[in-house]
């Protein structure tokens, strides 16, 4: 995984969000649950991983989401699940 330096972290986690991060996604995401999260279709875990806008997660490494197999897809939700819920949402 390509991971961004501390720098780039926070000039993202400070900088204004995009559209795609709404805090209504963002508080979807965080109330998921274990089971549901293992049922989404893989589009539908792509979606949430881009949502939720990990801050130390490389834009090329988002861009290639679709070629991640479906262990490293929930992994990477679970992980949007739980900086979402940091977030307050």
């Amino acid at each position: 995984m390509l991971l961004l330096p501390a720098e780039t972290i926070s000039h993202r986690l400070t900088g204004k969000s995009p559209v795609r991060s709404s805090v209504s996604a963002k508080t979807e995401i965080a109330d998921l649950r274990d089971e549901e999260i293992s049922d989404l279709p893989n589009d539908k875990l792509i979606a949430a991983i881009r949502a939720a806008q990990l801050p130390y997660l490389n834009r090329r490494f988002e861009h290639r989401l679709e070629f991640c197999n479906r262990e490293v897809l929930e992994r990477l939700v679970h992980l949007a699940r739980h900086c979402c819920r940091n977030q307050g949402h």
